[in-house]
């Protein structure tokens, strides 16, 4: 019997990278179907959180790091929730304790330090605490849908990572990298995600948890070093994604079943995944691009009326808020930064 010829570095470099797109895509396509299956609200919420994970993890997620991303989850959105509960007739109290939070944060994320959970954190008290408030009969129910989609994140990742274990070497995301001044960063980031979280507030506006999950991820994706180039990348990131979503939901309306859902999403996610993957200031525009078309796409699909103007309406909310958000960065990061 002949000897298997090696594998040359090339061949192996192809299969790390089908093996990264495969993940990537099957993962975030079935977090996504599952949650709308069940009608787990928000159900873009799972899908986000495994395409965040998956494209930020080096390797594949050991058990005990499974199981501390769930708790830490749970952890935060639990105690965003009572926090918003305790001090809801005090809300002075109540922002200055949650910019305290985000602050501290976006400083140790700064540091390249802690940047998975910490973003769970940021993500759980910029959003939870503002639907508390707008719509307190809703808000009971958002710590345990938190909890039960980075559950289910974690498993797909576990199960994906198991059918295709090959990892390839990829460029590190600007997210780990350590900035300088992470003070004055951290004071940019709160500057940018507090002033939503208050108009949010007090327009009564209750869908500010979309807008706010995208701001954060926008934020925490931003190179200071890239300044403009990498903004008006995200900016138009974001209305891409948009697009990308309105032809999702006409192409789910000529066969609507759940088949067809899991198939556009996962050419969909796939070809997201192509750029995902490998690493570097595209893959993070690339990710803030894949999330927006998940989010608007899961907003297409809730129950209720659907017109031109309601998904104008959408994508206008995260227009001004990606606008306002990239601007502050453009204007403020730049001068703080170590070049």
């Amino acid at each position: 019997m002949s000897a298997a010829a090696p594998t040359s570095p090339q061949d192996l470099s192809i299969g790390e990278q089908a093996h990264a797109v495969l993940r990537i895509g099957v993962g975030v396509s079935a977090a996504f179907v599952i949650a709308e299956a069940f009608g787990w609200y928000p159900t873009f919420l799972p899908a986000i959180l495994a395409g965040t994970l998956l494209a930020s993890l080096p390797g594949a997620l050991p058990p005990k790091a499974g199981f501390a991303l769930v708790s830490i989850q749970s952890g935060a959105a639990f105690a965003a929730f009572a926090l918003a509960s305790l001090l809801r007739d005090t809300p002075i109290v109540l922002f200055g304790a949650i910019a305290l939070v985000i602050f501290v944060s976006f400083a140790t994320i700064a540091r390249g330090r802690g940047f998975l959970p910490l973003l769970l954190v940021l993500i759980s008290f910029s959003t939870i605490p503002i639907v508390t408030m707008v719509s307190p009969d809703q808000a009971g129910s958002l710590p345990k849908a938190f909890s039960r989609s980075m559950a289910v994140a974690v498993v797909i990742i576990w199960i994906v990572y198991h059918l295709w274990p090959k990892v390839a070497c990829k460029t590190p995301t600007p997210a780990a990298a350590t900035l300088a001044a992470p003070v004055a960063m951290a004071s940019v980031g709160t500057a940018i995600v507090l002033p939503l979280m208050l108009v949010y507030l007090m327009y009564g506006i209750t869908d500010a948890l979309p807008v706010l999950i995208t701001t954060i991820v926008l934020v925490v994706n931003f190179d200071p070093r890239r300044g403009a180039a990498q903004g008006v990348a995200m900016m138009v990131g974001n209305f891409v994604g948009g697009m990308v979503a309105l032809l999702c939901y006409v192409l789910l309306q000529v066969a609507p079943s759940l088949g067809a859902l899991a198939l556009i999403t996962l050419v969909m996610a796939m070809l997201f995944a192509r750029y995902m993957q490998r690493g570097g200031p595209g893959a993070a525009v690339g990710l803030i691009t894949f999330n927006q078309t998940l989010i608007m796409f899961s907003l297409a699909l809730v129950p209720g009326p659907s017109s031109p103007g309601l998904w104008a309406s959408r994508l206008l909310q995260f227009a001004i808020a990606c606008t306002f958000a990239v601007g502050m960065m453009i204007l403020l990061f730049p001068s703080r930064a170590d070049r």
